[in-house]
């Protein structure tokens, strides 16, 4: 098997003159497994038709999710006004240190509040378990409840209340064979 430098394909007829610069060719723009999946289907990615579509649809695909609008598009804008990319670029930094300075202020924020709510709930419970302390000396029972809901919180609370005034409920008798 002879390799001609060409990987099979067949080389190509000049169609441009030579003075003329050249076209990236499309492995340069295209990743290399989209246009193996072409090939498996029988497209021919060195179309110009081909290429223009891919280039246009990856274009249209990738333009939401980059800081910056895709090579080819800051290259037409630059073609139309050579000081808008550097704007351009300019004006997408500032936004990303906007939004990094409005994530550290809101992160900021959120660790204040629940550092504070942190402490509300430790004097809160030393309240409570103060509280019982003083209740102990004229009732043991109302101390205990003082000191599981200063604790507990309200959850306890719930709990308690839904369990402190049920009747019990007898056993049956154990059946004696």
């Amino acid at each position: 098997m002879s390799n001609n430098g060409s990987d099979g394909e067949k080389p190509k007829s000049p169609s441009k003159p030579a003075d003329a610069p050249p076209e990236p060719l499309p492995q340069e723009i295209f990743p290399t497994a989209l246009e193996s999946a072409l090939r498996s289907f029988g497209i021919d990615p060195n179309d110009p038709k081909v290429s223009k579509a891919l280039g246009i649809s990856l274009t249209m695909m990738f333009s939401g999710a980059l800081p910056w609008a895709p090579p080819p598009i800051l290259k037409e804008y630059g073609n139309i006004r050579p000081d808008l990319i550097d704007k351009l670029i300019k004006l997408t930094e500032e936004q990303s240190a906007h939004r990094c300075d409005m994530e550290l202020r809101r992160t900021v924020g959120s660790e204040t509040r629940l550092n504070r709510s942190q402490w509300i709930g430790a004097v809160v419970a030393g309240g409570g378990l103060v509280l019982s302390a003083i209740a102990a000396y004229y009732n043991t029972a109302a101390a205990i409840v003082i000191a599981v809901v200063g604790v507990g919180d309200p959850t306890a609370a719930i709990w308690l209340a839904h369990n402190m005034h049920k009747p019990s409920t007898p056993k049956p008798p154990a059946q004696v064979s």
